[in-house]
Parts: C-alpha cells; structure tokens; sequence
C-alpha cells in the first residue's frame, strides 16, 4: 500500500488559508449534530515520527466543543496497566454516545512498536490482530464511528525533520534516541506498517493513508475524511445533515 501512496501531493499557503476555516466550522456543526443524535467517534492518528499528526490533531479539533472531545495520548502501558488484559486500558478511554476520542497513536502499537522492538512475542503477534479485530467491529456494530489515519513521510524526509527539530534549542526535546533508533529501522516498520494495513483495513473501520510531505495537505485531508465519514453516518441513521454555512474568511485566495 505505501509504495502507492503520492508522496508528492501539495498545497499552496493562500489556498489552505481559504479552506481552514470553513471546514472547521463544517466540522463543528457536524459534531453537535453528531452529539444530538448519540452518534460517538473514535479518531486514531498513527503515522511515522516527525510527520505531522500533532499539528493534524490540533487543526481537527481547533473549533470544536471541548465538553464534547477528549485527546489521549497513548504512551506505553504502566506496571498495573501490564497486569490487565492489554486492551482494558482502551476500553476506559472509549467515548460516552454522541462524543468523540481522539487517539495520538493507539492501540496499534502492540502491532507496530511492539512487533519490530521484539516485546511483543511471535506466537501473540496473530493473537493480537485477533483481538484489535473484535474490538473494533464490537465498537462499530454499537454505532461507533472510527476513523483511522496513518501519516505517511519517505525515510529522507523523516531524517530532515528530525535533524530540524533537534537542531532548534526550542524544539530538540521532541526528538529522543527511540526516534532516531525507529528511524533507522524504517524498512522493518514499513513491513510491520504494510501488514498491520492489509490485516485492519475493514469497511467498518477502514485506514487513510495520507501523504504527509505537505503538512498544509494533510492538515485539509484529515478535516475533510472526517467530515465526509460524520455526515456518512447521520445519513445511515436517518438524520438531517447540519446546513452548509461560509465563513467570513472564505475571501478568494492570492498568489503566494
């Protein structure tokens, strides 16, 4: 699937200055839609490091209604968490009907992070996949939207990226040993990322993959896949879509 995928896709800065504002305010109604009609959606950012998924998530969920949305930040599981089932932890984090979860990374990095670091044993890798199937299609067939992305940079441009942040006294603490050590076995990730794709990618829970080179691109991708799946949804159930409305900043683009 990667090696498909149009790295190359771009958008000019007075273009994504345009569309912003409206789809946010498009996907805003469409949360308090959502929320009316006890709709709940879960949203996972996968991706490589340095892609861009947190300034995604900070565009997607920018406008919206804090009551109704809550971010977790997926870090590797604590000693108590160890001893549960290794999905309970995800279970606690699942949205109450008509609100949304957002996932910065998730429960894929038992098929990822897991897999390629070697904690995850080989006869559990199959287990796993097992497991993460049921939870999603238990969670779909109760009326749960789930929306996953995985951010997709070339290993050169990943490289580039991280040197950048390292290299800027404001922003060097991002980058840890574990990025450049997962960056140096990128081609092991792309055989862990390619079959984790091919095993989850279902029509009740189907991947995006989105070229990430142009961080504006990926940025109007993710808001606009998500507003197409919510109004996708309150369709099926039979609910009226929210009316279109226009910013005041919808103005026609200039030149860069």
């Amino acid at each position: 699937m990667l090696e498909t995928v149009d790295l190359e896709q771009k958008l000019r800065k007075s273009a994504y200055k345009k569309q912003r504002p409206a789809l946010q305010q498009r996907l805003y109604a469409l949360q308090i839609a959502c929320r009316d009609a006890g709709i709940p959606t879960i949203i996972v950012f996968e991706g490589w490091d340095a892609a861009g998924k947190t300034a995604a998530m900070k565009t997607l969920t920018r406008r919206l209604d804090p009551r109704h949305v809550t971010i977790h930040d997926i870090q590797p599981p604590r000693t108590y968490e160890a001893r549960m089932p290794w999905l309970w932890r995800f279970w606690l984090k699942i949205p109450r009907y008509g609100d949304m979860a957002v996932f910065y990374h998730s429960w894929y990095r038992r098929v990822l992070i897991e897999r390629v670091e070697g904690s995850l044993p080989r006869q559990d890798l199959h287990r796993a996949y097992r497991d993460i199937g049921n939870f999603e299609r238990t969670l779909a067939d109760d009326g749960y939207v789930i929306i996953k992305f995985f951010f997709h940079i070339a290993q050169e441009e990943q490289a580039r990226r991280l040197r950048d942040l390292q290299s800027d006294p404001l922003s060097s603490w991002r980058v840890l040993p574990e990025h450049w050590e997962r960056h140096n076995r990128y081609a092991e990730y792309v055989t862990a990322i390619e079959d984790m794709l091919k095993r989850t990618n279902v029509p009740a829970a189907p991947w995006t993959i989105l070229p990430a080179t142009d961080e504006r691109w990926a940025r109007l991708a993710t808001l606009e896949t998500v507003i197409r799946r919510l109004e996708d949804a309150l369709q099926a159930r039979g609910q009226a879509l929210p009316p279109e409305t226009h910013s005041e900043d919808d103005s026609p683009a200039t030149m860069d």
